[in-house]
């Protein structure tokens, strides 16, 4: 009696692991996930600027390239996902350009159903500081005082004229500002996915 029940027991841990090894593979290779690191190609609603734009502004893009899992697509062309800014920098004096950090947190599908989304941005939204530009500014400020002192005429008139050139140089460099970052209305741009979703099952 015991051998009968030890044998039964075995049988039913053994039912039970190979059922949930078989859910498992089942929800792995599922159409209705969209596993992290996917890549989703979408399209701006409106634009945002780091030089009006502020913290926790919200936006919405449209998916501009549908998204399949197997050959099936799972995320038609249209679909909405929601934005949020989380920090901005402006572009400021001195060259210094601005910035733009955004995350991708809802997804709104067919039929009213909505999904929290973790997405990032495949690139940056950066301006480089124009160090350049600063040094040609020096540059060419030094070059009007030189034709200043020039026509001065005076026995020390180039050098005088240099110093007012390296001056009015260096104001332009203090004053001149980097470049703000945008993404504008209907332009296009790759989110990606950082941890899974999971999408509502048909019911027909």
């Amino acid at each position: 009696m015991n051998f009968w029940r030890m044998t039964t027991k075995i049988f039913a841990v053994f039912s039970l692991l190979f059922a949930s090894f078989i859910s498992a593979n089942a929800q792995t290779d599922s159409i209705y996930e969209i596993q992290a690191g996917t890549k989703i190609r979408v399209r701006m609603d409106n634009e945002i600027n780091s030089k009006v734009s502020g913290v926790n502004d919200t936006f919405t893009t449209t998916i501009a390239e549908p998204v399949k899992v197997r050959e099936t697509v799972v995320l038609p062309i249209g679909t909405i996902i929601e934005g949020r800014i989380t920090e901005v920098k402006r572009a400021s004096a001195g060259g210094k350009g601005g910035s733009l950090t955004v995350f991708f947190e809802m997804m709104r599908l067919a039929g009213g159903d909505k999904r929290n989304i973790a997405g990032v941005l495949v690139s940056q939204l950066k301006a480089e500081s124009s160090q350049t530009a600063n040094v040609l500014a020096i540059i060419g400020g030094t070059a009007i005082g030189g034709i200043f002192g020039a026509v001065s005429k005076t026995e020390n008139g180039a050098l005088i004229g240099a110093g007012i050139g390296a001056g009015v140089g260096t104001g332009v460099a203090l004053l001149r500002k980097g470049k703000n970052v945008s993404i504008k209305a209907d332009e296009e741009f790759e989110i990606k996915l950082v941890k899974k979703v999971i999408l509502p099952v048909p019911d027909y």
